[in-house]
């Protein structure tokens, strides 16, 4: 077996991967903090996520580096940086809510689900605009509404935004 084999993955990557890769990175070092009651940090790094997800792409076309693989692999590191990660995040915050933590949780869960459904959708369909609420948007909209003191609100906002992620409206594409 040639060793090259073994590592024709690596052969794969372009940089613009590098920076979606840094995406999930970001996305996992926001859950750690998140779950270790550092809700300032883990803010702060789904705040870079949303900075890494948002070059990636821009790069990638600048580069003439777009391919099927990075955009596979863009939604599966955003379902972590803006899905599971926002929950893991908002679930921080809200489980001392007594018994209405169950009910905040299903919400999340919810949420998660419809943001796994939107980035499918994404991935199928060859569109010159968004349908629904990008999942991005999820990692500016938890980090602020968390630096603005209105973390109760998280179960209200999850379950709108979960219903706008898979909702059927359009938003043009700027880039």
């Amino acid at each position: 077996m040639n060793i090259k084999e073994n590592f024709s993955m690596f052969r794969l990557i372009e940089f613009p991967h590098v920076l979606t890769l840094m995406n999930i990175l970001c996305g996992m070092i926001s859950v750690l903090f998140a779950i270790s009651g550092e809700l300032k940090l883990a803010a702060v790094f789904m705040l870079a996520a949303v900075f890494f997800d948002f070059i990636d792409g821009r790069i990638a076309r600048y580069m003439d580096k777009v391919t099927v693989i990075g955009k596979e692999l863009d939604s599966l590191c955003d379902i972590v940086s803006f899905g599971v990660a926002p929950v893991v995040f908002a679930f921080q915050t809200t489980k001392d809510i007594g018994e209405g933590w169950i009910f905040a949780a299903i919400i999340y869960m919810v949420f998660l689900a419809a943001g796994a459904l939107r980035l499918a959708r994404f991935n199928v369909k060859e569109l010159h605009y968004f349908e629904g609420m990008p999942i991005t948007l999820n990692g500016v909209v938890v980090p602020l509404f968390y630096f603005f003191g209105l973390t109760s609100w998280y179960p209200f906002i999850f379950l709108v935004a979960a219903i706008l992620m898979i909702s059927a409206f359009r938003i043009k594409k700027f880039i």
